[in-house]
């Protein structure tokens, strides 16, 4: 018990920090800074902040082609195409919404890690799968958490996030160098991912300089994003993936709060149901069965 208290408050703060950051993109957003260069700036300030820490620590990154392409599948799905979706859509969806899409990341990694044949696809684990995503076509129902039928097509574009970022988790896991101090990983995925955001910017349109009212909330968002990799690799190290991957729960519930505060957001009486379904989906997949729970936990 003692245990899990102590891991309380760092979980907690985690999912706060990557709560907030929907309401980042949709500030900069309503200052007319293309979602794209949102990314742009917050990857580049976000992995020159680790490599500063990187380098007080004497870790080095390394540039060898197996890394390279650790660093280019992982920053293209994790970050690139990731952001191209999430940040775009965001312009037009209730953060709150964007919020409760945040638990398919890790049911969606426990199904395809099934379907590839590393991880056992239990019956259990199926069950949850399916009730996240009832909860999130509830969402996307009327009367829930989006406003109107008129923004679901851009609804349907956010949920290809936490695609994203399950592909990301698979590739990572499969491709990860062995023996590289995760820093090191996180410092070069951000900034291979920040070269290629700005290449989609390109490609869109959207690589010019943004608006500069909007520079110290960007900085703001930076410090953010760097201080959540940083909190976020120490508990992957401290508390191990599973239990980490339960800010789900408390990522979704900062990021309606913080929509409700900040922009007004009153998500529709199904908004709760729809939330209870993806939480039991999320606790189904990645919460440890009994014959697998250690002794004295």
């Amino acid at each position: 018990m003692h245990d899990a208290l102590r891991m309380l408050p760092p979980l907690f703060l985690l999912g706060t920090l990557w709560g907030v950051t929907p309401v980042f993109v949709k500030h900069l957003g309503g200052l007319g800074w293309p979602p794209l260069m949102i990314a742009v700036f917050g990857a580049t300030g976000s992995s020159a902040i680790l490599l500063g820490l990187c380098r007080l620590r004497g870790i080095a990154i390394p540039v060898d082609a197996r890394h390279l392409r650790y660093y280019a599948v992982s920053g293209l799905f994790g970050m690139a195409l990731a952001n191209l979706v999430g940040f775009t859509s965001l312009q037009h969806v209730p953060a709150g919404f964007f919020a409760m899409l945040v638990p398919l990341s890790p049911m969606l990694t426990v199904l395809g890690a099934a379907l590839i044949g590393a991880e056992r696809a239990t019956p259990r684990r199926v069950l949850g799968t399916v009730l996240g995503l009832a909860g999130v076509l509830l969402a996307m129902s009327p009367g829930a958490a989006l406003p109107d039928r008129s923004v679901l097509s851009w609804a349907t574009i956010a949920a290809l996030t936490p695609v994203c970022y399950a592909a990301s988790n698979l590739f990572a896991a499969r491709l990860a160098p062995q023996g590289t101090p995760p820093l090191a990983l996180a410092t070069g995925t951000l900034a291979i991912g920040a070269v290629q955001v700005a290449v989609f910017a390109m490609l869109f349109g959207q690589f010019r300089l943004p608006p500069l009212e909007g520079v110290p909330v960007s900085a703001l968002q930076i410090i953010v994003m760097a201080s959540a990799f940083l909190l976020w690799f120490r508990s992957i190290v401290t508390y191990g993936g599973v239990v980490t991957s339960q800010t789900g729960y408390i990522i979704t519930l900062t990021g309606m709060a913080w929509g409700w505060l900040l922009f007004g957001e009153r998500p529709g009486p199904l908004t709760v149901p729809a939330a209870m379904l993806v939480f039991a989906g999320l606790a189904l997949v990645t919460l440890p069965g009994r014959s697998v729970t250690r002794s004295g936990a």
